[in-house]
């Protein structure tokens, strides 16, 4: 009797101790689950507030109608809207600026051109530089430029142009020192031996009345900037920085290009995204793959389309964009120094 009752109190514990280990089990799966569904909660909350674009410079040019666009197609692919806010001054630099005192949480990113690049080469600012306090999102635009001289130009051809500001000084009409239209044809100097004059002026429709009018020698432009002008007989094209000729535009079908013409000088603009360094991984990681989406999308490709900005490959991953980043670097900074920027 007695080691029957042992029997069943030692079954009774094995129970006990059975149930135990399975309430314990349950506690952990119970756990990790409420981890998961936590973690992946909070991705899908992400963003909980809007996101603001910071756009730095001012609005109806290229690049705020582009940021513009762009936004609004994010905030398509976004629970919460992606809002343009312009910052403009001192070319880029006073945007970058706001940016960069706006915490890294993830709530605000930056567009960037050739101008921050620029910026960062001639040390114009101490208390932020984009590859030192930014990190790339993606680059999704790049514009072409078109050097051409107006319509009653002395000039026939680049080769002409070339011959003659080899022992003469070539005039060029601009709105900032040492910006990058500046910079573009100090390149192009240094590659072909032209003596090249910039000439400030105070506005981009002073520029042009400049380069119309016959005040200046030759004009400098992005595609969209310069197509119309072109069309209408006013300007006449004599080289394309690119490597490949524009086959889709009739009247640059038959424009030679510098490689074309022996000189590896193809800077143009472009656009792009960054975001504050210290900003999470998954908020980076959410990032790119939206702007990829929209990239992609038929809505996006139709506008570059009509932006002439699909002619060369605007788009590049975030490492990709970065090395791009660094070598325009060494590019303008071996430039600036040739002219004594720096």
């Amino acid at each position: 009797m007695k080691k029957k009752r042992i029997i069943s109190l030692l079954i009774i514990l094995l129970i006990a101790l059975s149930l135990i280990g399975c309430g314990s089990n349950g506690a952990d799966t119970t756990a990790e689950n409420g981890a998961d569904d936590a973690k992946q909660e909070a991705e899908i909350n992400y963003p909980e507030r809007p996101v603001e674009m910071v756009i730095p410079f001012g609005e109806g040019g290229a690049s705020d109608i582009f940021a513009r666009k762009f936004s609004e197609l994010m905030g398509k692919q976004m629970p919460q809207p992606v809002q343009p806010v312009n910052k403009k001054g001192s070319g880029g630099l006073v945007g970058m600026l706001y940016a960069f005192q706006q915490a890294n949480d993830g709530y605000t990113i930056l567009e960037i051109t050739p101008s921050h690049v620029i910026a960062d080469v001639l040390n114009k600012s101490e208390e932020v530089k984009l590859l030192r306090d930014f990190e790339p999102l993606a680059r999704i635009q790049s514009d072409i430029y078109i050097l051409g001289v107006p319509e009653n130009s002395k000039f026939k051809s680049f080769k002409d142009l070339v011959e003659f500001g080899q022992k003469n000084e070539i005039t060029f009409a601009g709105i900032s020192p040492g910006g990058l239209d500046d910079m573009t044809l100090t390149a192009l100097s240094d590659a072909t031996g032209m003596k090249i004059k910039f000439i400030p002026y105070k506005s981009g429709s002073e520029v042009k009345a400049a380069v119309l009018g016959g005040e200046v020698d030759i004009y400098l432009d992005k595609i969209i900037s310069a197509v119309n002008y072109i069309k209408d007989g006013k300007i006449k094209p004599v080289v394309i920085l690119n490597d490949e000729r524009i086959s889709q535009i009739e009247e640059l079908a038959n424009v030679p290009t510098t490689v074309e013409e022996g000189y590896d000088v193809t800077i143009g603009s472009w656009r792009g995204f960054v975001i504050k360094k210290g900003a999470p991984e998954e908020v980076k990681d959410y990032f790119k793959q939206i702007m990829k989406t929209v990239y992609d999308s038929e809505e996006y490709q139709k506008f570059a389309e009509q932006n002439l900005v699909n002619i060369r490959e605007g788009y590049l991953e975030a490492d990709a964009f970065k090395t791009d980043l660094e070598e325009q670097y060494e590019i303008f900074d071996k430039v600036a120094k040739k002219v004594g920027l720096k």
